[in-house]
């Protein structure tokens, strides 16, 4: 399997043991919603800095200054809404979490379907089934219940939700490896 696959795995375990570490924090979603709004802030700088670069370039003919123009807007875009996120967090605390529940069972479907039709020809125990179906239970869960009331318990739910479903994908990965694949020609 790719490197890919266990960096992936190994980041959505650091999250999940994070987000279980804090989950206590009454302020965790605001702290969460403050580093998307940055995280949307230095891109959106980048853009619009390199975009600025290439519209004053004049004397070069391939400038596309369409392309420069739209991509100013849209980093402008991503500027004031990753500050309208860092100044005013507590407007997108339940967007966050409702999010967060739409993530888990979207994580979950992708599992079911990575461990029942991606893995063959391998056929994996049933037991893989087990964490997915858990997600999706979580994230509606999570959908259904008002987030302002349980702000620790949809930061835990989620948190233990992803250090599973890291879980679950070494041990995919693990279990679908070449070596593990029954030969056809082998009776």
């Amino acid at each position: 399997m790719k490197a890919n696959n266990w960096i992936t795995a190994l980041i959505v375990m650091l999250v999940g043991i994070l987000l279980i570490v804090w989950h206590q924090r009454i302020d965790i979603l605001n702290w969460i919603v403050i580093a998307v709004g940055i995280t949307l802030i230095v891109p959106g700088l980048y853009s619009f800095i390199s975009a600025i670069v290439r519209k004053g370039e004049k004397y070069k003919e391939k400038t596309d200054y369409s392309a420069a123009s739209s991509t100013i807007v849209a980093s402008l875009g991503a500027i004031a809404l990753g500050v309208w996120m860092s100044l005013s967090p507590g407007f997108f605390v339940g967007l966050l979490a409702y999010i967060f529940g739409a993530i888990l069972i979207l994580y979950g479907v992708f599992h079911i379907i990575v461990v029942a039709v991606w893995s063959r020809p391998v056929i994996l125990p049933w037991w893989y089934y087990i964490i997915p179906v858990l997600m999706i239970i979580a994230g509606v869960i999570i959908l259904c219940t008002s987030v302002r009331t349980m702000n620790s318990v949809v930061v835990l739910i989620t948190g233990i939700s992803l250090v599973a479903s890291s879980v679950n994908t070494i041990l995919e990965i693990a279990g679908t490896s070449p070596t593990r694949v029954k030969s056809t020609t082998e009776q």
